[in-house]
């Protein structure tokens, strides 16, 4: 972009937000933490104990309900071996287990701020809080859309992993005793990283009012457990590990996604498309809103759903403009379809990615069609629910 002349290089520094990406890199340590202080291995060991299609709901449920805090890959890496003994012990399809796993997590990533980039993103952009995603101006917000719609869609997919014929992938499906791994689990260090994660939440919720970055609140977290190991319990190697999960690739890939959007609002393309939109939609925003739901679900089958909303809240911003409507409105639409949508293919999310990766090298491999016999019943209903709560919300 640069090279090409759309975009002045002396304009990068106001493209790329600073705070956000300090909060994606700091969070990537948190979740180092997360990881080896046990608290996904003691959930799925718990939820493993249930049978049939009950233990499979949970399991997605337990997910997903981690990837409100985590970024979806993570959650995907952590519960995908335990997904997998699962399902074989219990006799259902592994592929519709692991392949919902790395669904429920894909969606859940936009119920609250710091789950996933484009909720982050979002959040950076239109200066929300925490708080807002549960509760916006008195009316249920993206947690509400994206909870509901994953239960429904959750249980869709254990009812399909339950029922799979005998045979999947060239391997039989048969109830067995394995996976019934026991996880050992520090309890301290575990309280002390969820009191931690508890804190950065409250800050992240309250910022507004005593005016801190983004990043500072990640830094509590980050800080509060490292000094905790160290000075309490001696505990180097435990710090040494959570920082080595560091992740500088994901900031340095929203860096360039910043300035790609930059572009695209400088370049005027953005002013083209909400032109288009709004005219299409003839100008009522209730017509706008649900347009943009069906243009981002079928946008975020295809491309992957940060760099599609960053790129596009330029233009729910000038699009509330032109038709007198709160742009959070239409950004919420934005995010019910870019993050429900990216459920539909596994080149729309890394977390479906990394699902089929896993499952390929145990010899499970996992085709397009296989992959869309649980994704387009799963996406389906979450769009349907989400929308349907959404306009209840709304209008």
């Amino acid at each position: 972009m640069v090279l090409a002349g759309a975009v002045d290089p002396s304009k990068l520094p106001h493209y790329v937000n600073l705070d956000v990406l300090g909060l994606v890199y700091l969070m990537s340590i948190v979740t180092g933490y997360l990881e080896i202080s046990g608290v996904a291995e003691l959930v799925a060991a718990r939820v493993s104990k249930l049978g049939g299609k009950q233990a499979v709901f949970w399991m997605l449920m337990a997910s997903g309900g981690l990837s409100l805090l985590l970024e979806n890959v993570s959650v995907v890496y952590l519960f995908a071996p335990v997904a997998l003994k699962l399902a074989q012990r219990v006799g259902v399809d592994p592929v519709a287990v692991v392949v919902g796993v790395a669904l429920s997590s894909d969606m859940a990533g936009s119920a609250t701020m710091i789950g996933d980039p484009p909720a982050i993103i979002t959040a950076g952009y239109l200066n929300l809080n925490f708080m807002d995603f549960i509760i916006y101006k008195g009316r249920p917000s993206m947690f509400f859309y994206t909870v509901a719609a994953m239960v429904a869609a959750c249980m869709v997919v254990a009812t399909l992993a339950a029922r799979r014929a005998t045979r999947a992938g060239g391997h039989s499906i048969k109830p067995n005793n394995e996976g019934n791994a026991v996880f050992a689990v520090d309890r301290v260090f575990l309280l002390e990283v969820t009191v931690f994660v508890i804190a950065k939440i409250v800050l992240l919720s309250i910022r507004d009012q005593i005016h801190i970055p983004l990043t500072l609140a990640a830094l509590v977290a980050v800080g509060g457990i490292t000094l905790t190991r160290i000075l309490i319990h001696r505990d180097t190697r435990s710090v040494k590990e959570a920082i080595s999960k560091h992740d500088i690739e994901t900031p340095l890939f929203l860096a360039g996604v910043f300035v790609i959007s930059g572009a695209f609002v400088e370049t005027g393309l953005a002013s083209q498309l909400a032109n288009l939109l709004l005219s299409i939609s003839g100008g009522d925003v209730r017509r706008l809103a649900l347009l943009l739901i069906a243009v981002s679900v079928l946008a975020s089958a295809v491309i992957y759903n940060t760099p599609y909303v960053a790129a596009m809240l330029p233009v729910v911003v000038e699009l509330a403009r032109n038709v007198g409507a709160d742009p959070v409105m239409l950004a919420w639409a934005l995010l019910i379809g870019a993050t429900l949508g990216g459920t539909l293919t596994y080149i729309g999310a890394m977390g479906n990615y990394a699902a089929v990766r896993f499952l390929a090298a145990r010899g499970y491999p996992v085709g397009f069609t296989k992959f869309a016999s649980i994704s387009v019943p799963f996406t389906l209903v979450s769009v349907l629910i989400g929308t349907i709560l959404y306009i209840i919300s709304w209008w």
